[in-house]
């Protein structure tokens, strides 16, 4: 029997709400295939804008084409079926599908010009206004090359701001990176110091620009300020955007930090070297390693600790990163008939460092730039507690004063403040508050990415807290938090120490379930250990070089199934307690260990564990991301009938 107007709807609902990836794509796909089959053809616009969407945001742009070609043949054919919601969303994902023409080297201008000509007719029949066309066809000229792109700038920008145009934020992140990008960096610098709107990419994308266009033009201490407030915004913006991150890595290893600038490759995301989200984003990335690594050719046998590509040390990898840069650039100037891209290759290869080495560390800096009060002859800094204040309540007004800044995302004056907070309660003997204060100063460190002091701080607060007797549930919360900045530095000992005292101090796990405990300490025991394990499973994971390109002592006799076994364990234990959430995370873990590792029957089993954990947990966002990884495992192995029983699942409600 067809499903009703009523089910497809929620079916679509569902699908909207799922995290962009594998398993929203496919489900997409999959109802659209099904109201073209079964009815009904009044949601099939729905159904289709949706696909173009899910294509879109995944860097699936050939794809969007095609799809989006074929609803508006349906707008042609039967505009009847489009509400107004679906007429409104077509003309939004005008300007998404416009957004990826030039990041494919494939599609022609002569291809380009008759879709925004197209684009241009639609929008002056429907009285949609022209700021979403014009701004379309700026961002084809610059990224084409086309000696076009400035005045294509200057039309959009003489226009006033439409319903259908880009976000204010997003108006003034795509200057700041085109003129970074095309060497006007005091421009970039007047227009990116005005970014004060947010949204999906912003203020992270301007903030990146911003850096690097300040280390071009010698100002070191606002580059560093840009830098870290482009960090610290990194958790409420998409931290895949690979141009910017291609900025971050010149930045840094520009900036004197090379070593630095190879961890973060390491641990974020190394795959952008071999395939971002499209051809134009991967090349803007390696744009950016290429002028970090040329800078630092005189330290071409320093080992970058890569699994992949085959490059040992900087040198290579820096060859590869020419190569491969070089063929992409070529590929993109003979699409536009320019020499856009072979003029900013040779700019990465003669890119240089800072005279002084960039001084990254937290403690050294005062702050990142303007804050609030600044300027104003009433406001009164914060004031350390006086000696006398010394004792509980000093430590208290210590917090209050490191919580406010935190909260701000300050982060660096957190940092300090959480710092003067450990003095002041160490020096009241109050070794528990100054052991989480030393944890939250570490916090804060790494979430500016300075993780040698966040590394040292962490290490610093254990001590304490096991001197006060703390509490294991925050120790154990703790040493996850230290976990990937230990395993990033390579120096996993001390860590791999602290859960190893922690996991046998308890009692062994198994004696206490043979012991008269109470049920509740029993749970107690069980929740403790299953956290200490999935953080054990997760440093092993990683298996992470140091800067001698040696794995750190304690982690080198581990093997990824040993990793996956303790997540396994884990993931039993929280089970057992009845934290499915909490358990569905582990066997998630273990399952993308698994798949690492080459186990793919192991991968699906403990996958399929997660899925139906999240499903069980009702967390609709980890679910899908969760049969994403499911649905790539199975059809990676062959099982095509069981990836679609779990695409079936997705907006079943089972």
């Amino acid at each position: 029997m067809a499903p009703s107007d009523a089910e497809v709807r929620r079916e679509l609902r569902e699908i909207r709400a799922m995290p962009y990836g594998s398993a929203r794509t496919a489900a997409a796909e999959v109802i659209v295939r099904r109201i073209d089959a079964e009815g009904p053809q009044e949601r099939l616009a729905e159904a289709l804008l949706d696909l173009v969407e899910a294509y879109s945001f995944t860097g699936q742009g050939h794809r969007s084409f095609v799809a989006f070609a074929r609803l508006l043949r349906l707008w042609d054919s039967q505009p009847e079926v489009f509400d107004e919601s679906d007429e409104h969303n077509l003309f939004w994902e005008f300007k998404w599908v416009a957004g990826d023409l030039p990041d494919f080297p494939e599609i022609t201008r002569e291809q380009a010009d008759a879709f925004l000509a197209d684009m241009r007719r639609r929008f002056d029949l429907a009285g949609k206004g022209s700021g979403s066309v014009l701004g379309s066809r700026f961002r084809w000229a610059w990224h084409s090359g086309d000696p076009s792109m400035e005045a294509a700038r200057l039309a959009w920008l003489a226009l006033p701001k439409d319903d259908m145009d880009s976000c204010a934020a997003c108006r003034i992140g795509h200057q700041v990176d085109y003129l970074t990008e095309t060497g006007r960096f005091e421009e970039a610098i007047e227009l990116g110091l005005t970014q004060h709107s947010s949204c999906n990419l912003e203020p992270t994308r301007t903030l990146h620009a911003l850096a690097l266009a300040h280390l071009n033009v010698g100002a070191d201490g606002p580059a560093l300020a840009a830098y870290r407030r482009a960090l610290a915004t990194l958790d409420t913006s998409d931290s895949d955007y690979a141009p910017a991150r291609g900025q971050g890595f010149e930045m840094v290893a520009r900036g004197g930090h090379v070593e630095r600038a190879l961890r973060f490759l390491r641990e974020d995301h190394p795959e952008l070297l071999e395939g971002a989200s499209t051809p134009l984003f991967r090349l803007r990335f390696l744009l950016g390693v290429l002028a970090g690594l040329s800078a630092n050719l005189d330290h071409s046998d320093l080992p970058t600790g890569l699994r992949s590509p085959d490059a040992p040390t900087l040198g290579q990898l820096h060859a590869w990163v020419h190569e491969q840069t070089a063929e992409l650039a070529g590929r993109f100037d003979a699409r536009g008939g320019s020499d856009y891209y072979a003029r900013l290759l040779a700019r990465s290869l003669a890119a240089t460092r800072t005279p002084v080495p960039l001084d990254f560390d937290i403690s050294a800096m005062a702050s990142l730039g303007p804050q609030p009060g600044a300027g104003d002859p009433t406001h009164q800094p914060d004031a350390d507690p006086a000696p006398a204040a010394l004792g509980a309540d000093g430590v208290a007004a210590a917090l209050t004063i490191a919580e406010r800044h935190a909260r701000a995302r300050s982060y660096p004056e957190a940092a300090a403040a959480y710092l003067r907070a450990a003095e002041v309660a160490t020096a009241a003997g109050l070794l528990e508050h100054a052991g989480m204060a030393w944890a939250e100063s570490a916090q804060c460190a790494a979430q500016v990415g300075d993780e040698v002091t966040a590394h040292a701080r962490y290490a610093a607060a254990l001590p304490l807290l096991r001197a006060a007797d703390g509490d294991p549930g925050a120790m154990a919360q703790i040493l996850a938090a230290w976990a990937p900045v230990a395993a990033g530095l390579g120096d996993t000992d001390a860590l791999m120490t602290h859960l190893d005292t922690l996991l046998s101090s308890d009692g062994s796990h198994e004696a206490l379930l043979d012991s008269d405990l109470e049920e509740r300490q029993r749970r107690q025991s069980e929740n403790l250990q299953a956290s200490l394990l999935e953080t054990w499973a997760r440093v092993v994971a990683s298996r992470s070089p140091g800067v001698d390109g040696q794995i750190d002592g304690q982690v080198a006799g581990q093997s990824a199934r040993d990793a996956a076994d303790a997540a396994t364990r884990a993931g039993a234990l929280f089970a057992q307690v009845g934290r499915i959430g909490s358990a569905a995370q582990a066997f998630w873990l273990a399952g993308q260990i698994l798949r690492e590792d080459g186990d793919l029957d192991g991968a699906v089993l403990a996958l399929e564990s997660a899925y139906e954990g999240l499903t069980i947990a009702r967390d609709a966002a980890n679910r899908a991301r969760a049969a994403s990884n499911l649905i790539d495992v199975l059809r990676a192995t062959g099982q095509h009938d069981r990836a679609d029983q779990v695409i079936a699942t997705l907006t079943s409600g089972s």
